[in-house]
């Protein structure tokens, strides 16, 4: 289960400090808040764009079966089927992978809006569809940022209150979405045991609950749908609390989104208990999107197939019964710094501009996703060939589908992206249609 290890890969913080040259995540949010605009959740449908390679949005099997996962969907309806999400800054943002949710919980039931981590009292950018808070002063920490101050669990953040009792404020009423999603249960994921004295709604109304405690894990049934609760808790111990799970106690899918900024196959890998702790999420499906911050430091095709097999080999020990995806990361560019002496007046000044060029080594990465993908048996959603390919990146900033750091998309290109997503595992999942 959750453990109380740290260890420090000197390799990891290289390769976060070389991705465009942030290593804060101050930088992060003011990408999110300056450049992706927020539309809401509407499904609205998007444009088809030439340089989008349709004919290769599919996934490849690599000799898999998903029969079982298959079956699993067509009783949602009575049992939940879960999907976890595991990736980087572009999951951390949840654009792409909401999309996914909404369209799979259209199709297939709406079992809840799944995991949400206390990202922004990690002192980093929280997705626009939910508010994480607490009242109470605490201690917290984040995957990058080492060494941690306090317990790190699977969700790559966590908090540690600094008194006994406290509370936490979850909401899924936004700007956006002022309706919000509702919500009649919660599990909450912690390395120390929490007891619930109090819920309130948004009005400050006492909402009835019942809850049960196991290890790790708080589980709270409310009396009705809630789109906005107040957790009055209290503790005899010291804890650290790394997620909250939004449920609806009935069937349908829970799409769990699990990401952190700059995060790599080795920083997930620093986890020691990675596999056992995404097991408290009873996985059907894990899908994995790494690669893109490799690709901004030194890493070898054999490091890096050896990190994909350590995480691989962890989930699946720890998960037998879940289906596997590794999805590729699509091509991106690379800022480059160039100076050049001026003289005006006598006097001499050092002037520098900025220029981009593709990121070669996203290619060259993907490649050993691919062949770990088929060596191993599981299945590969390449999306960097249906993003396009080669010359992809420009295509997209042309089209203003990509952020203007040209790593990241815009809100519009994570909407298409999971719209794409989206259509390949209804097509990998109902073959036949």
């Amino acid at each position: 289960m959750i453990k109380r290890i740290f260890v420090c890969f000197p390799l990891v913080m290289l390769l976060v400090v070389a991705c465009s040259g942030r290593s804060e995540d101050k930088n992060q949010s003011e990408l999110r808040e300056g450049t992706v605009v927020i539309t809401g959740p509407q499904l609205s449908e998007l444009p088809d764009y030439e340089f989008i390679k349709a004919d290769s949005n599919h996934i490849d099997m690599n000799g898999d079966d998903w029969s079982e996962l298959r079956i699993k969907l067509a009783m949602a309806d009575a049992t939940p089927v879960n999907i976890v999400h595991i990736g980087d800054s572009h999951i951390q943002a949840d654009v792409a992978t909401d999309r996914v949710r909404r369209l799979m919980q259209q199709r297939y039931g709406d079992g809840g809006r799944g995991l949400v981590t206390p990202l922004k009292i990690a002192g980093t950018n929280e997705p626009w569809n939910y508010i994480f808070t607490t009242d109470s002063r605490y201690t917290s920490a984040k995957l990058l940022k080492l060494p941690w101050m306090t317990d790190m669990g699977f969700t790559g953040v966590s908090f540690s209150p600094n008194s006994n009792a406290f509370s936490i404020t979850l909401s899924t009423v936004v700007k956006k979405n002022p309706e919000g999603d509702p919500f009649n249960g919660l599990t909450i994921f912690s390395d120390g045991r929490v007891l619930v004295e109090r819920i309130t709604n948004g009005d400050n109304v006492r909402v009835n609950f019942n809850d049960s405690v196991m290890d790790y894990m708080t589980e709270v049934s409310l009396a009705s749908p809630q789109t906005t609760v107040t957790l009055q808790m209290r503790t005899f111990e010291s804890i650290t609390i790394f997620g909250v799970s939004l449920l609806n106690e009935k069937g349908g899918v829970r799409y769990h989104a699990i990401g952190n900024n700059g995060a790599t196959y080795s920083a997930y890998n620093r986890l020691m208990s990675m596999g056992s702790d995404v097991n408290m999420l009873d996985p059907d499906l894990i899908i994995i999107s790494l690669g893109t911050n490799e690709a901004f430091g030194k890493v070898t095709d054999e490091a890096l197939y050896s990190e994909i097999d350590y995480m691989v080999r962890d989930l699946r020990k720890n998960n037998p019964d879940a289906k596997f995806l590794l999805v590729t990361p699509m091509e991106c560019q690379r800022a480059q710094r160039t100076s050049a002496r001026k003289t005006r007046k006598g006097r001499r000044s050092t002037v520098y501009s900025k220029s981009y060029s593709v990121n070669e080594n996203v290619k060259r990465l993907r490649n050993v996703i691919v062949k770990y993908g088929k060596n191993n048996s599981i299945p590969v959603y390449d999306w960097y060939e249906v993003a396009g390919g080669n010359g992809a990146s420009t295509q997209w900033l042309d089209n203003g589908l990509m952020n203007t750091d040209r790593i990241h998309n815009t809100f519009t290109g994570y909407e298409l992206q999971g719209n794409m997503l989206y259509n390949a595992l209804e097509s990998a999942l109902n073959p036949s249609n």
